[in-house]
């Protein structure tokens, strides 16, 4: 399949979509009657089974129809959502999110959604992922250079919370685009291996999402006016030198509330952080120079090796030296 073909593909009407422009007022399609509904924060809502969907595959696609509602619900997968034409407005637990083509939305498990009816030019994709997916072995692929992706990443891990949702708008051209057409036509026209490429594509998606947003704004349901991956964003950059008072003056806070605050959307306190980027870089130096262990503990803000050595074991299991023999025949 082309990209001119899946265009084709994904504009034309399908047999639902029909329907839907049929009927005055528009009804739900005649599924949601096997659909089974649950109370869920004092709401009845369906509860949508990816089971036979994903029985033999991590992931499954889906173009969501147009020109009816999809009905508040939950579902116990992980779901990427993509705005590939057009807009879409999402009720997310109550809350009206406004999405422009390029936008995306992951949300996570049990996370009460609904869609408003899209027009003939809204194409909106979503990928849902069994929580096993974004297994650690998946997650370290993407890399895990500093405390940023660290914490993006496990907000979408299987051990996370799942009580939320992260949002990017994507107002820039980005790669972005061209990788989930890959995936689509992987998935619309499958060839021999093509479960592999789906799953080679999904790296590739990740890792542009997590690069992309060093100049966008992923954002959790977060009400301050900083977000917390800001703060990340200037521990990584003076991980040497900051304080906690210093980062409290930075964002205007009072350190005992950014304290609290940073434990709170992090599970990590402040001091946990800084320690964590600097381990990030010294996990660097390891892996792509030949610096002496000294030189990289001096380099990364430790003058007394032994601390150093202390540290890095008690998060990695392993000695600075291990973790460098370990990586160079990885």
């Amino acid at each position: 399949m082309t990209n001119q073909q899946l265009e084709t593909f994904l504009f034309q009407y399908t047999e639902s979509e029909q329907r839907h422009l049929r009927e005055q007022p528009p009804q739900l399609s005649p599924r949601y009657r096997n659909i089974p509904k649950v109370v869920y924060n004092g709401r009845e809502m369906y509860q949508f089974n990816f089971g036979s969907l994903l029985k033999n595959r991590s992931v499954c696609v889906n173009k969501e129809s147009r020109f009816t509602v999809i009905p508040e619900h939950i579902h116990s997968v992980i779901e990427f959502l993509y705005v590939y034409s057009g807009r879409c407005t999402q009720i997310i637990n109550g809350q009206s999110i406004q999405m422009a083509q390029g936008d995306i939305c992951m949300l996570d498990t049990h996370v009460p959604h609904s869609i408003q009816p899209l027009g003939k030019n809204d194409i909106v994709i979503t990928i849902e992922m069994k929580k096993e997916y974004l297994t650690q072995g998946f997650l370290q692929r993407l890399g895990n250079n500093g405390i940023i992706n660290g914490f993006l990443i496990n907000a979408l891990s299987s051990e996370a919370a799942h009580d939320q949702y992260l949002l990017f708008h994507n107002r820039e051209e980005t790669p972005i685009h061209a990788v989930i057409q890959s995936i689509l036509c992987e998935y619309y026209d499958p060839q021999i291996c093509g479960d592999k490429m789906i799953d080679a594509y999904m790296i590739v998606l990740f890792c542009e999402i997590l690069r992309q947003y060093r100049s966008q704004s992923f954002s959790p349901k977060a009400k301050s006016q900083w977000k917390i991956v800001d703060i990340l964003d200037f521990l990584e950059a003076n991980y040497l030198t900051v304080t906690l008072q210093s980062t409290a003056d930075h964002f205007g806070f009072h350190p005992n509330y950014l304290s609290a605050f940073i434990k709170k959307e992090t599970g990590h306190t402040f001091k946990e952080l800084v320690i964590l980027q600097k381990m990030c870089q010294a996990c660097f130096y390891l892996t792509n120079t030949d610096f002496p262990i000294y030189e990289i503990a001096q380099k990364v803000g430790y003058d007394n090796l032994g601390f150093f050595y202390r540290k890095f074991t008690e998060l990695y299991h392993m000695t600075p030296q291990e973790f460098r023999e370990r990586k160079a025949y990885a």
